[in-house]
């Protein structure tokens, strides 16, 4: 593996001009939109604000089945001070292997959040999933430039948010619900001048919030979103993140991501190096890469790799994923995305097929 280091990490820069962390990046890479400007959740991801709302219900459905079964009036503010969100996703897979197959549905999410406004610019926000998971903070939107402050038990503002929580930026950097338990209670501070944003972040070790000791994580973050021609956006930005795990070691995590979009066609990706220090150092390395392409309102056709390394001294035992398929918006609130999958793992011999549906009702 030391020799494609170098190729993998040129290829992520290459390939990565992306952008900011949000739920659904190329989205927000489209529109050249921060984060805040379509979640509640500067971080992005989660519930909507009446601009994600618009968007995901008037922009990404077929154009004459929206207005067929778009409802009068529709609003996600029950009063001026409680707005509600949702978003269900069920997966069914197939995976065929050398030592067989399987097939099964899972209720990959189930989350409801509330939103309490209860002064002018100081909301109080709750996400809690059908698992134990769940995400609760006070965020008061008060300093200059466009600046935040955030304290409360939520998921640290690292890398890129995607909604597939199986991707590897996202399982191995353990900011995904699938593997365990990503929240941590603590505080982030943020700015956002103009096409910049910067965020820093003081959070407690581990998920457990009375654990004992003292050991804290922390979080440092800046991007950029800039409109470099008509309908061409281009993203960049750079995080590091470290904290001390439950078995003394000490994680560190230095990452790059960015976008490209221009008109219907977005490219954006993520590449992290983890290093994992106790006796000795571990250096591994993740990376995802994806683009997408609007085929016609409605219809999105989809590319995407994941590749990750646990350890990069050795030459064997990393894991490559190939993706390919579609993200059909077939009514407001609905989506369909039907994807083939390619995954080479571990041995040399070892691979997997995999086609997974997955079924998202969002508000």
């Amino acid at each position: 593996m030391k020799r494609t280091l170098p190729i993998l990490v040129l290829l992520a820069f290459v390939g990565l001009l992306t952008e900011p962390a949000v739920a659904l990046p190329r989205f927000s890479s489209r529109t050249g939109a921060k984060c805040q400007s379509c979640h509640v959740n500067p971080s992005g991801g989660s519930m909507r604000q009446a601009f994600g709302v618009q968007y995901g219900r008037e922009t990404l459905p077929v154009p004459s089945w929206s207005q067929d079964f778009q409802l009068e009036d529709f609003t996600t503010v029950l009063t001026n001070f409680l707005g509600v969100g949702a978003d269900f996703r069920t997966l069914y897979y197939y995976q065929k292997e050398a030592s067989g197959s399987r097939n099964s549905f899972v209720q990959m999410q189930g989350d409801f959040y509330l939103n309490f406004r209860i002064a002018k610019k100081v909301n109080m926000f709750l996400k809690k999933s059908l698992g134990p998971s769940f995400e609760v903070f006070g965020l008061l939107n008060i300093l200059p430039a466009s600046g935040h402050i955030k304290v409360g038990k939520f998921i640290p503002n690292f890398g890129t948010r995607l909604d597939d929580h199986s991707a590897f930026i996202r399982d191995s950097t353990g900011f995904s619900s699938a593997s365990g338990r990503p929240e941590l209670t603590g505080g982030e501070v943020g700015i956002a001048p103009g096409a910049f944003a910067i965020v820093g972040g003081f959070y407690n070790a581990t998920n457990s919030d009375f654990a004992e000791g003292n050991n804290k994580a922390f979080l440092g973050r800046a991007e950029g979103m800039f409109n470099v021609a008509k309908e061409t956006y281009v993203g960049v930005g750079a995080d590091v993140f470290t904290t001390k795990l439950t078995d003394g070691s000490t994680r560190t995590m230095y990452g790059a991501f960015g976008s490209v979009s221009h008109g219907d066609f977005t490219v954006f990706g993520e590449v992290d190096a983890i290093k994992t220090k106790l006796n000795e150092t571990v250096s591994g390395l993740v990376m995802y890469v994806e683009a997408d392409y609007v085929v016609t309102p409605g219809l999105d056709l989809k590319l995407a790799y994941d590749f990750y390394d646990g350890d990069t001294d050795f030459k064997t035992g990393s894991t490559s994923r190939y993706s390919f398929g579609f993200e059909f918006f077939p009514l407001p609130g609905v989506e369909l995305r039907p994807i083939y999958r390619y995954v080479k793992y571990e041995t040399v011999d070892g691979k997997r097929d995999e086609f997974n549906l997955v079924m998202h009702f969002y508000l």
